[in-house]
């Protein structure tokens, strides 16, 4: 089993004790990005555990401690001894992030360098809720209420997400079309696929990798098009993972921009039975009601009075 290194040089370990003391240059065109990405991976991973499924090569930070996947299942590794911990920080001299250990006080001073604010997982508040429209409180399907001062963050997690992954692979293992060139047969799937269905993944980030899906159905070379399509369809149809907010589930946000691709106009992923229609949102964005942005897919315009999308 490979594990991806996480010791912490002797400079880190010093910059880590002197948080305050970091000087940044000017920000580069995809400083802030970095940023407000390593506040959504940093949010996103506090939904795990050791027992969420995985796919091979993903890594993340579960309860503090480095995870990394192997056969299905995340094996955490520990950072050390306290403060250290596993966090995602934002890269400094390109775009992206990495997952390492460091003190949580130097890694809310380097995201708040980059611009991003709200701290390590970014703007949000768990302690207010939105009020759902009155047609839709006819519709809900709440959660057993629990009192506001318990910060509750539960899972409606679906166990089918490997087998979604596995579905694309397979298929594009055998379409004779070019899998080396950015792996997209593990990276559609696996990695970006499965992180698209979290419950904090960006709103359009499962559109993005089903856009992607059909860009390689339509490459040179790929003999079962037809068949990668309709995986890709599917895949954009699936229903996101969704979080129990201090008592509340609400719906998954709906991405408000065209996809690429024809086959998938009209196509948006569905919600999970249980969650709230009246409400929408996750940790990492807040919760609204019914008739904010997002709230309906693309396309379409939210009538409050009879909970629906027109």
């Amino acid at each position: 089993m490979r594990f991806t290194s996480i010791a912490l040089p002797i400079s880190l370990i010093a910059v880590a004790s002197a948080a305050t003391t970091h000087t940044f240059g000017r920000r580069a065109s995809f400083t802030l990005a970095n940023g407000q990405k390593a506040q959504q991976l940093n949010a996103q991973f506090r939904s795990l555990s050791a027992s969420s499924s995985c796919t091979a090569g993903q890594e993340a930070c579960i309860d503090g401690q480095f995870a990394q996947c192997d056969n299905g299942k995340f094996v955490t590794t520990s950072c050390g001894p306290a403060p250290l911990q596993c966090v995602v920080l934002p890269l400094v001299n390109s775009a992206g992030t990495s997952i390492t250990c460091d003190t949580k006080a130097d890694a809310e001073a380097r995201i708040a360098a980059t611009g991003a604010t709200g701290g390590l997982f970014g703007k949000r508040d768990l302690e207010t809720r939105a009020t759902a429209p009155a047609a839709c409180e006819a519709k809900s399907k709440r959660a057993e209420t629990t009192p506001a001062s318990v910060a509750l963050l539960r899972r409606i997690a679906q166990a089918d997400l490997p087998a979604v992954a596995q579905s694309w692979q397979d298929l594009c293992l055998k379409s004779g079309g070019d899998i080396t060139t950015n792996q997209p047969c593990v990276k559609l799937a696996g990695e970006d696929g499965i992180n698209a269905l979290l419950a904090n993944a960006d709103a359009c980030a499962q559109q993005d990798n089903a856009d992607a899906m059909v860009d390689f159905a339509k490459s040179k070379g790929v003999t079962n098009k037809d068949a990668l399509i309709a995986n890709a369809v599917a895949y954009r149809k699936h229903p996101r993972n969704a979080l129990n907010i201090n008592g509340v589930t609400p719906s998954t946000l709906f991405c408000e921009k065209a996809p690429r691709n024809a086959e998938l106009q009209g196509v948006v992923n569905g919600q999970l039975q249980g969650v709230d229609p009246g409400l929408f949102g996750s940790p990492s964005t807040g919760i609204v009601a019914f008739g904010a942005a997002g709230t309906c897919p693309f396309g379409k315009t939210a009538d409050v009075a009879t909970c629906s999308c027109k």
